[in-house]
């Protein structure tokens, strides 16, 4: 069966406090968008198979979907395998939660595969073995993400947003940002009000601080006419604008391709409320 793994973007990220395992305390408003990743999945014999439309990660033979699809065989102690070929959309390190939903993809697969009767809390519970991101994309909805990011509530927005999305082809280390924040904690700056959110991301800081590009992005996405706001997405690279309507999202990706280069990764998206 063919499964749909969307992309992420978080509408606000606040670091609170340090926990005791070392990790932070956070909380985020993450939504699912019209980006993502597409799967093939079917059931084989035996083994786990892999493959992937991207060279770079065709040899990632122990990635994230793989992981997926054994802890559930084990689980459920299946005697079968999977066949796995992933078409990549999404870019790595982005803070777009690509791999992670990749393996969210496989479990939600698997379950309807083989038919094993399980709640979409037992399958976040498998998922949050794996990590803190997966759980949120088994129930692909808007959600306010607490703890290490495992602990769901899903919301309903009360808006509908859309916009432009950006990649500059490098990733930030997603330990780096949060080892960088501790050393010298400081909020993201508030942006602009919306009915759900107020636009902040706290991992902006350590991120803009080594890499210029995202914050003169930023500032050049603020200047846009169309653009309601613009902010980082989870500990980079991807900045995101939002638009008030999705009709000029085509002119401001002509703009911005002029104005950083023709060749950089801009796609429209919207956000999957449903």
């Amino acid at each position: 069966m063919k499964q749909f793994a969307p992309a992420k973007i978080n509408l606000y990220l606040h670091i609170l406090d340090r926990r005791a395992d070392g990790f932070h305390e956070l909380e985020t408003l993450m939504a699912p968008i019209s980006l993502g990743d597409t799967l093939d999945i079917e059931l084989i014999a035996s083994g786990i198979e892999f493959t992937c439309s991207d060279p770079a990660l065709s040899d990632a033979k122990d990635n994230l979907a793989t992981k997926a699809a054994r802890i559930f065989l084990e689980e459920f102690k299946l005697a079968t395998g999977v066949r796995i070929h992933l078409e990549k959309a999404v870019p790595v390190g982005a803070g777009l939660g690509g791999g992670s939903s990749d393996a969210a993809a496989v479990l939600l697969a698997l379950r309807e595969l083989t038919k094993i009767a399980c709640e979409d809390a037992k399958l976040a519970e498998l998922a949050a073995r794996l990590g803190s991101d997966i759980p949120f994309f088994i129930y692909r909805t808007p959600a306010i993400c607490k703890g290490r990011g495992e602990i769901i509530e899903p919301v309903k927005l009360k808006e509908s947003y859309q916009g432009l999305l950006v990649h500059p082809g490098f990733g930030v280390s997603t330990p780096w940002a949060y080892k960088t924040y501790a050393q010298n904690p400081q909020q993201g700056v508030a942006g602009r009000v919306f009915a759900d959110v107020t636009l902040r991301n706290d991992l902006e800081p350590p991120a803009f601080s080594k890499y210029p590009w995202l914050p003169a992005v930023k500032a050049w996405f603020r200047e846009q006419p169309e653009v309601l706001d613009s902010l980082m997405s989870g500990s980079g690279s991807s900045v995101f604008a939002l638009t008030k309507s999705s009709e000029t999202i085509d002119s401001l990706r002509t703009r911005f391709l002029a104005e950083f280069g023709a060749t950089l990764f801009a796609t429209a998206f919207r956000v999957m409320a449903d």
